[in-house]
């Protein structure tokens, strides 16, 4: 087999490994938003909805999850008939009291600036661990280090009554090494050959 053959065999599994992370991702905010539903169906509380769910490049061909009751995003949601337009790292949010909310949070904590402030202001609306819902790109996938505006990867695990959140940062150097090898893959496999 050619090193051209082996280039375009992992560039395959590549494109394989990403979608299928995409698909995993799609339903477990299905899922977590189907939970955070009927928790605050249970509570009789409102679901706060923390980022646009068309926000993304591939939400936007599916959806896989609503607007809640309240949905806030730093540029609004114009499909969800109540926004906030605010950013949660900035303190709180107007209108929204302390304990009062089941707050829904898929793939927002990778592009805040100040994760200590997203995750306390999340605390601070939803008042208990176990009225927080929250779905992460999965930290080692390639979405998770080259997409734009991205910040941090991690996860954030269930843990007793709530969430474990674990968050590293994406530096600059990650992104620059983590290009440069898919650059040297795809050349290696698409070259032109010489005669």
């Amino acid at each position: 087999m050619s090193i051209r053959t082996l280039a375009r065999v992992a560039l395959g599994y590549v494109a394989a490994v990403e979608s299928m992370a995409t698909l995993v991702r799609f339903r477990e905010r299905s899922s977590a938003f189907r939970l955070a539903v009927d928790r605050a169906g249970a509570l009789g509380r409102p679901l706060v909805v923390i980022g646009d769910p068309d926000g993304g490049m591939h939400t936007r061909l599916m959806r896989a999850y609503g607007c809640g009751d309240v949905c806030v995003d730093m540029n609004g949601c114009p499909k969800c008939p109540v926004t906030i337009v605010a950013d949660i790292t900035k303190g709180p949010l107007p209108g929204v009291a302390d304990d009062s909310g089941v707050v829904f949070v898929s793939c927002v904590l990778e592009y805040v600036t100040d994760l200590q402030a997203a995750l306390a202001e999340i605390a601070r609306i939803a008042g208990k661990p176990e009225n927080v819902f929250i779905v992460t790109v999965q930290p080692w996938t390639l979405t998770a280090r080259l997409y734009p505006g991205a910040h941090w990867r991690g996860d954030a695990s269930e843990a007793k009554g709530g969430h474990t959140v674990r968050m590293t940062p994406v530096t600059l150097e990650e992104k620059l090494a983590t290009t440069l090898g898919l650059g040297v893959l795809a050349a290696t496999a698409f070259w032109p050959k010489g005669k």
